[in-house]
């Protein structure tokens, strides 16, 4: 019976990381977008960017989130990278190439958070960026990326992830 329990748990593991080819394209937009974007010091944050949307959305499995029965739809957050709109409005704010996002009406912008991987992936790195430069901690930065200052439990998962999307590196599935 342990010897059979065994066999069961090193099966479940091979097959733990299945992720279906939309999930991988998804990781790996995220995750090209997230190597043009350094920070001031020439940093790029592909890893942490593409473990934060398996966290958020389970690599674009789940797009809504946060939406609650008669609220306006702008309230969730939307996409692979699970942003609101209000998100997305500070960091445009604070990125000049995102300016352009304030032309757009709530009700627009919610709907190219939705459909669009690449803008999205663009204002979550930028946003993972600018929390790594205001609170000069990843473990704040990662818990300021789900509203708030601590939050162990979603860095813990983010942490996890990170590990699956280094395998997912090493096995090639990523790059």
């Amino acid at each position: 019976m342990r010897f059979l329990s065994l066999i069961l748990l090193l099966v479940m593991s091979l097959f733990g990381d299945a992720m279906t080819p939309k999930q991988l394209y998804v990781l790996q937009t995220v995750r090209d977008v997230a190597k043009s974007i350094p920070d001031k010091n020439g940093r790029t944050y592909e890893n942490t960017v593409s473990a934060i949307c398996l966290t958020e959305s389970s690599a674009g499995k789940y797009v809504i989130g946060d939406y609650k029965h008669r609220k306006s739809f702008t309230k969730a957050s939307l996409g692979a990278m699970q942003i609101q709109v209000a998100t997305a409005r500070h960091v445009s704010q604070n990125v000049k190439k995102l300016r352009w996002l304030n032309k757009l009406s709530d009700v627009q912008l919610a709907g190219r958070l939705l459909g669009d991987i690449k803008l999205s992936a663009r204002i979550a790195t930028h946003y993972v960026i600018l929390l790594q430069e205001q609170r000069l901690d990843h473990f704040y930065a990662i818990s300021g990326y789900n509203g708030g200052m601590v939050n162990h439990p979603y860095y813990n998962r983010v942490m996890k992830n990170m590990d699956l999307v280094n395998r997912l590196i090493s096995s090639g599935k990523l790059s």
